[in-house]
């Protein structure tokens, strides 16, 4: 079974690698059926910052600085929750709260239309506290602050740059989260990312490769329905 692990991780950054986002939600369902819950958390952290950080170098000086400078404090207060509630929370309630979320998300791919209405700022407080909670809880920080971004930023060059830069803080927040909170000592963790990485950043590579010729409405139904299969499997698990 754990031969799977590899193939999961490629798949889920591939994903990564056409949307700028959204390797977790795809990974972390699937892996918690392999591995145990506070080992999959931090080893999808660690991945993600790796390959947020590939990806996002080339973008940096277009992402808008001062959205994220006001999404970060709530960041962290959210993380803080978050983390408090990763520690003490049973392992099925953990399991059963994680498939209701993915569930969820992926109902909202579904369901999402575009618009263009500007959202005001006050939204970087939910978005910062539930995308840190998320983050932490369930190592899917990324649709709260893809949605705020979205709303917030026309220009796609700009809005992308931006959510990318906003992956990379969130994960390296909840690094050090999960630093302070002792899930970053094993040493099996750091050889399984050590092992992991490459293929995390193979799956990027042909990814980003690929989205140029994949339409991103087939790309998002393709993502929801799988989102929905693994939620839903996680949900009847623990029932």
């Amino acid at each position: 079974m754990l031969l799977l692990v590899p193939l999961v991780i490629f798949v889920g950054y591939l994903v990564f690698g056409i949307t700028g986002f959204g390797a977790s939600p795809i990974t972390i369902p699937v892996l918690v059926h392999l591995l145990p819950v506070p080992f999959v958390l931090p080893l999808a952290a660690l991945l993600d910052l790796g390959s947020a950080l590939a990806l996002g170098f080339h973008t940096r000086r277009q992402a808008d600085s001062r959205e994220l400078v006001t999404l970060v404090p709530f960041t962290l207060l959210g993380l803080t929750l978050g983390v408090t509630l990763l520690l003490r929370l049973p392992r099925d309630t953990t399991l059963l709260a994680l498939g209701v979320f993915v569930c969820v998300y992926a109902v909202n791919l579904m369901l999402r239309r575009d618009t263009r209405r500007r959202l005001s700022r006050l939204w970087a407080v939910p978005a910062g506290v539930v995308g840190g909670l998320v983050g932490a809880l369930f190592g899917m920080g990324g649709p709260p602050y893809v949605m705020y971004l979205a709303g917030r930023i026309a220009e796609p060059d700009a809005q992308r740059a931006t959510i990318s830069q906003m992956v990379i803080l969130n994960v390296g927040l909840r690094v050090v989260a999960f630093a302070f909170a002792g899930l970053l000592v094993s040493s099996t963790l750091w050889l399984a990312v050590a092992t992991l990485l490459p293929v995390a950043w193979a799956g990027v590579w042909v990814g980003h490769r690929a989205h140029l010729r994949l339409a991103s409405a087939t790309a998002a139904r393709i993502i929801a329905a799988a989102l929905f299969v693994a939620g839903a499997a996680l949900v009847a698990r623990t029932l």
